[in-house]
């Protein structure tokens, strides 16, 4: 993809800086916009970007030009972007689509267009619109079916990855113990108040014990992920970034939002999608089984070296370290984010329960 100028916001966007972005990207070196309509989509789902979509329409012939595309472009919350400055979040979604996405191992929509300046911190990607597919909605939950969808697919991409020698040429892509990540834990501390004010009486007296234990521990949980069988990991694998077959037909599934991808423990992913993506009754019935079935398409995808209590021990590890994704989400999230509110709120009642059923404080370092 070609270097043009990265539009700081969605007011930026022209049709003439549409039509350059989808000449570089291989559409036709004909095509051109002559006007298109921008509507905003997804208020209140993502907390790192914003997204609309764009329907371009085209001078002469473009038999070939997508009819509608969404545009990913950084979020105008100032909290919530130097954060995602910090962690380099914009970075990696740009080059996770430039060099990844084909081999990814899991549908993902097409990039037709990614560019991030690293001086202004500005990104946008022009991205395939998966309509008719239908997004999930974290806040009510994913249905058991819709879970082992989910949890076949990104089994699937740790498969694909697993100890993979190409993983070490991602240097724009860190591993889970990378120094960047270290900065969770003072992040996590400065958070924690907030974190505790905004839960108030919700806030179980066992998950604030442990969350006060948890605050100089954080370090030492990546280290000790990083010892672990390491693959492609999504990070944010929840049911706001997963499109499933709606009504009228589309993928049965695909993930977006590869912003926080990182090198490490593929399981971390079960663990962040269960403990905050269906409800508790839906967990416990099923989750032993979903995390057997999980490791058995592992065996089958060739990975190797890693037991079914591995995998039971990294799930318990891993819903534990959710809580620091939870605390520092809810220290910086933007309160006028009615959505973001209730979906936190509902979210790490969920985590609370999960933690406190699998007995997952007990597999904190020290």
């Amino acid at each position: 993809m070609t270097s043009i100028a990265i539009p700081h916001a969605p007011e930026e966007l022209t049709a003439d800086w549409l039509t350059q972005a989808l000449r570089a990207s291989g559409t036709g070196d004909q095509v051109t916009v002559a006007s298109f309509d921008y509507a905003p989509i997804a208020a209140g789902a993502g907390f790192l970007g914003r997204l609309g979509r764009v329907q371009p329409r085209y001078a002469g012939d473009a038999q070939e030009a997508p009819r509608s595309l969404i545009a990913k472009q950084p979020t105008a919350d100032a909290r919530s972007r130097q954060l995602a400055t910090i962690f380099r979040f914009y970075e990696r979604e740009v080059r996770f689509y430039q060099e990844l996405a084909p081999r990814a191992g899991i549908r993902v929509p097409r990039a037709y267009f990614g560019g991030f300046d690293p001086a202004s911190g500005d990104f946008i990607l022009l991205l395939e619109d998966l309509a008719p597919a239908e997004v999930g909605d974290q806040l009510r939950a994913c249905t058991a079916e819709q879970a082992r969808i989910a949890l076949d697919g990104i089994a699937d991409v740790h498969a694909a990855w697993w100890r993979h020698p190409d993983l070490d040429a991602l240097g724009w892509m860190p591993v889970v113990n990378d120094p960047l990540h270290h900065f969770a834990e003072m992040a996590y501390q400065q958070c924690w108040t907030p974190f505790v004010d905004f839960m108030g009486a919700d806030l179980p007296a066992d998950l604030r014990r442990t969350g006060e234990r948890l605050g100089s521990q954080v370090v030492r949980m990546l280290h000790a992920m990083a010892e672990r069988p390491r693959t492609l990991v999504h990070g944010d694998y929840r049911a706001d970034n997963l499109f499933f077959a709606g009504r009228q037909g589309g993928v049965e599934l695909a993930a977006i939002d590869w912003q926080v991808s990182f090198r490490g423990c593929g399981t971390f992913d079960v663990a962040y999608f269960l403990s905050g993506n269906v409800t508790p009754d839906v967990r416990r019935a099923h989750e032993r089984d979903w995390l057997r079935a999980y490791h058995a398409r592992l065996l089958r995808g060739g990975a190797d070296g890693y037991s079914f209590d591995d995998c039971w021990w990294d799930y318990r590890f891993g819903v534990l370290y959710c809580l620091v994704y939870a605390v520092i989400v809810i220290g910086t999230l933007d309160p006028t984010n009615a959505r973001g509110v209730a979906l936190f709120r509902d979210t790490t009642g969920r985590l609370a329960t999960a933690i406190a059923e699998l007995g997952a404080a007990a597999t904190m370092p020290g």
